[in-house]
Order: structure tokens, then C-alpha cells, then sequence
């Protein structure tokens, strides 16, 4: 069992030191940035801005006088407001409280990434159902690694050897 274990993490440390040299080779020979252009992102026209969001604050009055309205409410009252808005801007209103934070449940998000799964659920969703679920897949996630760092311990201590001298 000891073998297997050193052979595990030498195999898993051989991977992880090859992707580091990889990822040293490719930022040393990216090309840099000139000052060209930065200034090419940099420069805009504030008229350009205005003028993207002009067809979005009809949208913004109405719905802040109408505060529990979701995309589909405002599709079906009043469709005129979403002429010539994407699906993009639209996205806020189009989350309804069962959807999927990125379409990953809400356990997954607590099972895998812990209190940061939690987090992320709870600002994304801003639903205390979806946040109970990510709350039991941390929960989950806690236990089964206490379960395995037990086991490994346990696996680690029934193979050591005794260092008692013997006459």
C-alpha cells in the first residue's frame, strides 16, 4: 500500500512540475504588449456608451417602478421595451429562482468548491433554497475528505514499521 501511495504522488508531482514548465515556456514567450496598443483599447467615445445604453433606459424605468418583474413578464406586458436588446444584457432578468447558477447545480458548487462554492451560489443566485442546497454539498464535500484523509492515516500508520532494536 506504501509504494502505491509514493508511486501515486510521484506520478501526480512528475505531472504537476511538467504543466509548470509548460506554463513558464509559454508566458516567457509571449509577445509584449506596446503602448500602441494600450492606447487602441484605451481611447473611446463616451457618446458611443451613451448611445448603446439609450436603448436600456426605457427598460431601467420600468422596471423601477415594477420591482418583481422577470424577462418573460416584461416580454409578454410590454415587448417594445426588449426591441434591440441582446440576450446578453437581458441576462439578469432572465434568471428565474430555478435556474442553475452557470447551469451547474447548486450541490455541485458546494460539494466541489466548498465556502467558495457557497459563495458563489448565494451571490449569483440570491436564492436561500439553492443556497441550503450548495450548503449540504459543502457539507458533503467536508465529509467525504474527512473520510478519506482518515482512511489515508489510517492506511499510513497500519504500514510503518517499529524502529525497536531487537536482540
Amino acid at each position: 500500500m506504501k509504494k502505491t501511495i509514493f508511486k501515486s504522488i510521484s506520478v501526480f508531482l512528475a505531472v504537476l512540475m511538467f504543466s509548470l514548465q509548460t506554463f513558464a515556456y509559454s508566458s516567457k514567450t509571449s509577445v509584449p504588449i506596446t503602448q500602441d496598443e494600450i492606447q487602441s483599447v484605451t481611447n473611446f467615445d463616451e457618446s458611443e456608451i451613451y448611445t448603446a445604453f439609450a436603448e436600456v433606459s426605457d427598460l431601467d424605468q420600468y422596471l423601477a417602478t415594477n420591482d418583481s418583474k422577470t424577462y418573460s413578464d416584461v416580454n409578454l406586458e410590454n415587448s417594445k421595451l426588449l426591441n434591440g436588446i441582446s440576450a446578453s444584457t437581458t441576462l439578469p432578468f432572465s434568471q428565474s429562482k430555478d435556474e442553475k447558477a452557470l447551469g451547474i447545480p447548486s450541490f455541485l458548487w458546494g460539494c466541489v468548491l466548498g465556502w467558495v462554492g457557497l459563495l458563489i451560489v448565494y451571490l449569483m443566485l440570491e436564492n436561500k433554497e439553492e443556497t441550503k442546497k450548495a450548503l449540504w454539498g459543502c457539507v458533503a464535500g467536508t465529509a467525504v475528505w474527512v473520510v478519506v484523509y482518515v482512511i489515508l492515516i489510517a492506511a499510513s500508520a497500519s504500514t510503518t514499521t517499529s524502529s525497536g532494536y531487537y536482540y
